[in-house]
């Protein structure tokens, strides 16, 4: 009953309504202490008045421990209680036990089994400081197996039974909440696949080449992914934090944050030059600071989910402080795949569609939370939305995914990088701030569906290249804002500009546990231009628990839930204006802020693919893509460089839809699109059209290894990679479609190949493969050999016919082998013969391959036994004393062989199951020997034999 009081006190403050009475005596009876407020108890509950100034509650504020509601709070009487006590706007003091500090989450565990049962569960502690974390571990040593010192060493994670917790930690003062892990993370991926042309990321690419995420660190946490996967090859770092288990999913996420694209070209992520390192979720909330410090992690991407969850849990907590104390690191997460679920806690339950996240580490506020839009930047409708259980505007962003929010966070992920390796190299030995990083990222993404952000798309589509763009261009500034002061920044715009936006971000304090509302210090962003006076608010939406109103457009006004801001101002006129930042409420101090800001101009065309490093495969159907402030409809040509021969792709084409199916012409040679607009013509980058080759093994010789592939029109020299320490490296160019590589010179066994064409340039590589796996051996893949009463079938399957000048079966013969048939040389790999008639006994066969250069390859010989029907053979005869004789029988029924001595004593008995068994004679001394064969009680053969 105690902890569902608790609950139900916690769904209440997180709906902020009033108490009816009788919930208020509950409420009351719960936490109330039997001491009076006088007493020795350390903590007290003040409610107070809703009308009471700002200033009043700042103080209180300063105190608390935790905000139940808005007029509730949880203090430390001993900070300043003889100043409250007579204030008139103080309506209650009440003496509290310590209930108060106990999640709704432990009344999973307490229900599941007896209260003090032995079953371990692990606990997650807020503190007040870490101190008290080693004083507890000093005196409990048993404790400290499990034990993690996270958040800002705030947060003691450790497994103990709900007795040692309440006997131990639950009165001590130090303790601030505890919460127990109930929920298990599951990743939020269906099918792999991406695509880094819908969120700009391979423009970033071709603009950026030296931008790659080179000397950035990622940290997956999740599953461990396969280190011998060769898109991370060399660029995986040991981590002890790392699952034991290996999963796809992993593997997915690794590759597009950071994969080199050795296996294949769409196999290459956002930050293909980062290192990669690895940590569990078995824990969900932030690992230790020193892990993220000694491994100089400064972005970790978090592709999974629990359940819906309405809250500011501890493990949101976690993440802010986590957040706060490492600046420099980004936590990305994926929203979720409930889109369509329904929250069954907080004031948004039962609003099908909305406030729908999975997991209340999702509410953090200095996070980046990433929901999922389709390759036409529709959100999908397994994305799941906002808003976050206080009216937060999540998720923030969206990003492409194929079929879950997974792979959208990771390309924020791996993109964040390339921002951040920017960042560095503008600012050697600083880290990019995480604040610093959302606010150019939501300034710089596309709005899409309704105007403005929503509770789908947040702020809309990430835009890679705006984004690198923008710190480029540095527009960007940061400040740290006091109570009651106001900072400004002029911005001077030019003329011809379609929309200017300005985003403000700063990582706020982190809330108490429960809070009704998360934000704690209140900075505002206003926009002014001097010349007129005219002014602007930033966008705010309606939270209103109803899905009328959760479906309205922003409006500009206010905001005073939101740790991020942002004006947008329609065709400005050109002049200088003025960002204003005020510290409008900052009870925890003084904040430090980040402001990221750009525009568009009337005119713009903006090609986003293909790019010059496209793959655009000949006879397919690909996508263009682009960007534009253009109306109406263009017309789209392209034409084969180096020719001026321009060719019609769709003679009328809306421009406002920004892409356009394209069935690519079945050609190998470089080419260009254009768009016409009127009269004004805006052309891609010089890109390639190709095939891709299919190479495979062709022989495996001593130290050579032959490879081949299919032959390109009009191509006649071909580009060979090897896979490096790191990456694929060019090998040597043959003039053939066929090549002999010596071991010597492999650094690796992935081989691949690449046209190139007339003016030197290389097209797109084949898919990398293991030259050691195609099943291929020194020109002969395999020989074997079949019989069918007396026809022996012999099977030949090469590997390649490059350089052979003849093909032969032998049979082995008194002398030695002697050929039997040479097979006409042919186009297939495949080749048949049958030899007949088999004698009685075992035949032995080969296989001879004559080289161009002279040289001779055998098969292994390969046996076959044959007796005619009903007879029965014994080999070798006579026999030599300790081995044993084959017995070939044709169709074996169960017969019985018995050896009988010169004394007439059976000395051996043994069935005929096979058409090939061994007589165990080995055992028999020398003599003559004579046997009888019976078939169902029937004698069918006799014989004599001698072993020597």
């Amino acid at each position: 009953m105690l902890i569902k009081t608790i609950l139900l006190f916690s769904l209440l403050s997180l709906c902020n309504i009033g108490f009816p009475q009788h919930l208020r005596d509950s409420i009351i009876k719960t936490y109330q202490h039997s001491l009076p407020a006088e007493g020795h108890n350390k903590y007290v509950l003040i409610e107070l008045d809703v009308s009471a100034p700002q200033a009043l509650v700042n103080k209180i504020l300063s105190a608390t421990t935790r905000q139940l509601t808005h007029d509730l709070y949880i203090i430390d009487r001993s900070l300043f209680y003889s100043d409250l006590s007579a204030n008139p706007y103080i309506k209650n003091i009440l003496p509290v036990n310590d209930n108060w500090k106990l999640s709704p989450a432990m009344d999973a565990v307490k229900t599941s089994a007896p209260y003090r049962e032995q079953q371990l569960h692990t606990f997650n502690v807020l503190i007040k400081h870490p101190d008290f974390a080693l004083k507890f571990l000093r005196k409990f040593p048993a404790f400290t197996p499990s034990a993690k010192l996270l958040s800002a060493q705030k947060i003691l994670s450790l497994n103990m039974t709900n007795g040692q917790v309440e006997d131990l930690l639950l009165h001590e003062d130090s303790v601030v909440f505890i919460d127990v892990l109930t929920e298990k993370p599951l990743v939020e991926l269906g099918t792999p696949g991406y695509d880094l042309s819908v969120n700009k990321i391979n423009v970033v690419h071709d603009k950026y080449p030296d931008i790659n995420g080179a000397g950035q660190q990622v940290s997956i946490k999740e599953d461990y992914y396969d280190t011998t996967d060769i898109d991370i090859k060399g660029r995986f770092k040991y981590s002890p934090l790392a699952s034991t288990k290996v999963s796809n999913h992993a593997n997915f996420m690794a590759t597009i944050i950071a994969g080199a694209g050795n296996s294949a070209n769409y196999a290459k992520g956002a930050a293909w030059g980062a290192q990669i390192s690895s940590s569990s979720f078995e824990s969900i909330l932030p690992d230790q600071d020193s892990y993220y410090q000694q491994q100089q992690i400064t972005v970790q991407n978090h592709s999974y989910g629990t359940v819906i969850e309405n809250r500011y849990g501890l493990n949101a907590v976690a993440f802010d402080l986590s957040a706060g104390y490492n600046p420099g690191l980004l936590h990305v997460f994926s929203s979720g795949n409930t889109g369509t679920g329904v929250s069954s806690t907080g004031k948004y339950a039962g609003i099908s569609g909305y406030a729908n996240l999975t997991g209340n580490f999702k509410m953090a506020k200095n996070i980046l939370t990433v929901g999922a839009v389709d390759s036409l930047t529709r959100v999908v409708p397994l994305s799941s939305r906002g808003p976050a259980y206080d009216g937060r505007i999540k998720p923030e962003l969206v990003a492409f995914q194929k079929n879950g929010t997974s792979e959208a966070a990771a390309l924020v992920s791996g993109t964040a990088l390339l921002l951040q390796q920017f960042y560095s190299m503008q600012h050697p030995g600083s880290n990019l701030p995480s604040a610093l990083a959302k606010a150019i990222l939501i300034n710089t993404a596309e709005d899409i569906g309704a105007p403005g952000p929503d509770f789908n798309a947040g702020f809309g589509n990430m835009n890679a290249i705006k984004a690198m763009d923008i710190l480029k261009e540095n527009k960007l500034f940061s400040g740290n804002i006091a109570q009651g002061t106001t900072q400004s920044f002029l911005i001077n715009v030019p003329a011809n500009v379609s929309t200017l936006k300005i985003t403000l971000v700063w990582n706020d304090t982190a809330a108490s546990p429960l809070a009704p509302n998360a934000l704690v210090n209140d900075v505002d962003l206003e926009v002014t231009l001097p010349a007129n006076g005219f002014s602007w608010k930033p966008w705010v939406l309606n939270s209103f628990a109803s899905v009328d109103s959760l479906n309205k457009v922003a409006v500009r006004k206010k905001d005073s839930i939101n740790n991020v801001e942002q004006v947008t101002i329609q065709s400005p006129v050109q002049g200088s204006y003025s960002v204003n930042i005020k510290g409008y409420n900052l009870p925890a101090g003084t904040q430090t802020y980040y402001v990221a800001y750009g525009w568009d101009s009337l005119k713009f065309f903006n090609w986003d693919g293909p790019g010059k490093s496209a793959l655009m495969e000949a006879g397919n159907r690909s996508i263009l893509r682009w960007q534009n402030s253009f109306t109406g409809n263009g017309s789209i040509e392209y034409a084969i460089v180096p020719s001026n021969n321009w060719q019609t792709v769709a003679p009328i084409v809306d421009l406002s839809k920004n892409y356009f199916y394209w069935d690519v012409p079945d050609t190998i040679s470089q080419a260009v699109v254009r768009i016409k607009v009127g009269n004004l013509y805006f052309y891609t980058d010089t890109f390639i059209i190709s095939t891709l080759l299919k190479p495979t093994t062709g022989a495996i010789c001593g130290d050579s290894v032959l490879i081949y592939w299919n032959k390109l029109r009009s191509i006649n020299r071909y580009q060979l990679y090897q896979l490096g320490d790191q990456y694929m490296e060019p090998l040597f160019i043959v003039n053939d479609t066929v090549a002999t590589i010596r071991k010597t010179v492999l650094k690796d066994n992935y081989i691949a190949v690449a046209p190139v064409l007339t003016n030197g340039l290389t097209a797109q590589k084949s898919y990398a493969f293991n030259y050691t796996t195609q099943g291929a051996a020194c020109y002969i893949n395999s020989f074997y050999v079949n019989r069918n009463a007396d026809v022996a079938r012999l099977s030949l399957s090469l590997g390649t016919l490059v350089n052979v000048a003849a093909i032969s079966f032998e049979k082995q013969a008194a002398n030695g082998y002697v050929p039997v048939q040479s097979a006409p040389l042919t186009s297939q790999l495949q080749y048949l013969y049958d030899y007949a008639p088999l004698k009685p006994g075992i035949s032995y066969f080969r296989v001879k391959i004559t080289l161009a250069s002279g040289q001779v390859i055998y098969s292994n010989p390969e046996a076959v036994f044959y007796t005619a029907p009903g007879k029965y053979v014994l080999m070798p005869v006579p026999a030599s004393r300790g081995n044993d004789i084959t017995i070939i029988a044709d169709l074996p029924e169960g017969e019985v062989i018995s050896v009988i001595d010169v004394m007439g004593r059976i000395v051996l008995q043994q069935p005929i199951q096979s058409t090939r068994i061994l007589l165990k004679t080995a055992h028999l001394p020398a003599g003559q020997y004579f046997y009888r064969i019976h078939k169902k009680g029937i004698q069918v053969a006799s014989g004599k034999f001698i072993i020597l």
